[in-house]
């Protein structure tokens, strides 16, 4: 797979309320391999080599229950301040992913979800 850079979709959520159903359906339908993360009930996927993985999530009340693309930034605050500048707005405030990274949710003028993920292995631009 290419190198990963800023503006580059790098990872998909899709919300499950049970995630054991979404592995059989997502592994027999596509072959997608899984690993758990009990302690944050989250489940990531791969699908495969050069394709972009995600994740299974079931969201909270008051989180948006869709797909979620998440898009990889350098800085999540720049990113964040240009949104609300351009007339998106922040939707869930930077997030620590222990060990891995940080994530924020925001929405663009016609309120469509995005994810912003800035990876604690990101090289420095």
């Amino acid at each position: 797979m290419a190198e990963m850079k800023e503006g580059m979709w790098c990872h998909v959520e899709i919300p499950a309320a049970d995630a054991k159903k979404a592995q059989r359906f997502y592994g027999e339908v596509f072959g997608w391999k899984f690993t758990e993360f009990p302690q944050m009930s989250y489940t990531l996927y791969e699908t495969g080599e050069g394709g972009i993985g995600g994740g299974f999530w079931n969201p909270t009340a008051g989180m948006p229950k869709q797909i979620v693309n998440y898009i990889l930034v350098n800085e999540i605050e720049p990113v964040l301040a240009r949104i609300a500048r351009n007339g998106g707005k922040q939707v869930k405030e930077k997030t620590e992913v222990p060990g891995a990274g940080w994530f924020a949710l925001a929405s663009d003028p016609d309120g469509n979800v995005i994810g912003l993920w800035k990876s604690n292995e990101q090289k420095k631009p």
